[in-house]
């Protein structure tokens, strides 16, 4: 229901010019969050938001309103327009809010959901919004009135257990844990999607349908079970000592101050640190180095555990104290094992880079002088031939995913990334991961006929950003409490508007054959065209 609140004005180059010729309002976009307008809306979704203006309202309108009296704004649908006020619903409600709004309180229309910048979902509204609106809540009351009657069929299926064998093993349902202010929490997955969690309050597991037909309830763990198992996640099979490192680490140290120093808590984890090590070219915690914890000095100690019944969570991880964490591993005997266990350890990284205002992007880095820029484009569309098309002196540092910063003085700094699916079936790589360069521009790749670039606005690069952030921290996310990823959907919002306004996008048309680079150094002043562009005239001025 509710948005973010801190909307960024802006808009698209098309929009742009769709409001030069019919002079209309230019829209400004949001992020949209929460379940009141689904399935319309989803979170988290971009969506542009147009002023009325001298347009008017129109009921089954989608609009962006403040709650009055409230600081907050929302989305909702137009349900009646009276002389004594707007009324509102969402239409994933059974009624309307108990609010009445007046005109000054709507900022504009809902009237498209953008998604990587180029896909543009129209919201209809008027006559096809009401439309729309009858059709989900009808939708919504048939199911009420219809699975009431199948319902001892569904429960005496479900306790029969007879499709559990349907699924796959890639979807085939799994309990993970995770630790929330010292307490262990329970959700059940199905592959990225969560079927189930276990009700605390109540203590028994809530499970979405249809997914109780192919999961036995009684087999499920609780968390007294978690926490009496030796083998749990959230519980090391020895006992980790956080004041010193048992075997010898490696340190991480990364542009934002952040300070990792990483060791192994027992024998099964060493290999993963090391190849962790080797990946990412970092330097060996020697002998003398002060452990002391700051605010900026993190400790991670790595562990293996086998779990019994419980698979582990995307990104294992338990605060013993304070800047002192536990990350208790799965072993790699299993397909992928290695893979994935090194994909954990970086999300745990990337994780406490976020908190900070930086995040992960799904884009290749090349750099040229110390300046960096981001190639950004989704997977199979030419990041890494790209990557490897540029001359020296351009060096590129990686070619699929992108750590971006902020340092001291608020500069934002790009480290390489290391490409994880090269380790599934090929030889892995290396890359030097503390390394990091000034950014000076984003590139979104457009295969064309001629190179060129098209500077975009602030509103479309946010939309861009967000989908490739979206890539690069899916995994980040699996297994974190709603709440959670709600939180970390509007911080990382607000983090890529910030970046926006500071550092500028583009649309890199590329050619298969041309010389791109040359329009990026172009655009951004670099290289040889830093060194011979005309100086600015001196000493002009209007007279008087």
């Amino acid at each position: 229901m509710e948005l973010s609140s801190r909307f960024l004005l802006g808009a698209t180059p098309a929009a742009k010019a769709q409001s030069h010729q019919q002079d209309t309002p230019v829209p400004f976009f949001a992020i949209y969050v929460g379940i009141s307008m689904n399935p319309i809306l989803h979170e988290p979704e971009v969506i542009e938001v147009r002023p009325y203006c001298d347009r008017s309202l129109r009921v089954g309108d989608v609009v962006f309103f403040q709650v009055p009296g409230a600081d907050r704004f929302v989305v909702h649908r137009m349900t009646r327009v009276t002389p004594t006020g707007i009324f509102t619903r969402g239409d994933n409600s059974n009624r309307e809010d108990p609010f009445r709004l007046n005109s000054g309180d709507i900022k504009g229309q809902v009237v498209a959901v953008w998604r990587g910048g180029r896909k543009r979902r129209k919201i209809g509204g008027g006559w096809q919004g009401r439309l729309t609106g009858h059709w989900v809540r009808g939708r919504q009351a048939l199911g009420h009135r219809v699975f009431p009657m199948i319902s001892p069929i569904y429960q005496t299926l479900a306790r029969r257990q007879l499709f559990s064998w349907i699924l796959p093993d890639s979807v085939r349902p799994r309990v993970v844990v995770f630790n929330v202010s010292g307490t262990d929490r329970l959700q059940l997955m199905s592959g990225r999607r969560m079927i189930g969690q276990y009700d605390d309050r109540k203590q028994q597991w809530n499970i979405r349908r249809p997914f109780k037909l192919f999961v036995d309830i009684r087999t499920l763990p609780t968390p007294q079970d978690v926490r009496s198992n030796d083998h749990a996640l959230t519980e090391p099979r020895q006992p980790v000592n956080t004041e010193q490192p048992q075997i010898a680490g490696y340190d991480l140290i990364l542009a934002d101050g952040s300070h990792w120093s990483i060791a192994v808590g027992n024998q099964e984890a060493a290999s993963i640190v090391a190849k962790l090590g080797s990946v990412m070219q970092l330097s060996r915690t020697s002998t003398g180095t002060d452990h002391s914890i700051s605010d900026n000095h993190y400790r991670l100690s790595v562990e293996v555990a086998t779990p019994l019944s419980i698979e582990d969570c995307f990104v294992p991880l338990v605060e013993k104290m304070k800047n002192c964490f536990v990350s208790v591993l799965c072993p790699c005997s299993h397909w992928g094992g290695h893979y994935i266990n090194l994909v954990k350890l970086s999300l745990i990284f990337a994780r406490k880079v976020q908190a900070n205002g930086g995040f992960l992007i799904h884009g290749a880095l090349a750099e040229r002088d110390g300046s960096g820029v981001i190639l950004a484009a989704p997977g199979g569309t030419g990041k890494t031939t790209a990557s490897n098309r540029f001359p020296a002196p351009w060096h590129s540092l990686c070619d699929d995913t992108t750590l971006v910063v902020r340092d001291a003085f608020g500069h934002y700094r790009a480290h390489p990334w290391p490409t994880w699916s090269s380790f599934i079936d090929g030889p892995g790589g290396t890359w030097d991961v503390q390394h990091s360069v000034l950014l000076k521009g984003i590139f979104f790749l457009a295969r064309s006929l001629e190179d060129r670039v098209e500077k975009i606005g602030s509103g479309h690069a946010v939309s861009m950003l967000m989908e490739a952030a979206k890539q690069a921290s899916m995994s980040m996310e699996q297994g974190m409490p709603a709440e959670k990823i709600r939180a970390l959907h509007l911080k990382r919002f607000d983090d890529i508007c910030t970046l926006s306004g500071m550092i500028p996008s583009y649309i890199l048309h590329i050619s298969l054959t041309g010389t791109f680079w040359e329009e990026i150094e172009r655009e951004l002043d670099l290289g040889r065209y830093h060194e011979t562009r005309k100086p600015a005239d001196m000493g002009r001025g209007n007279g008087g």
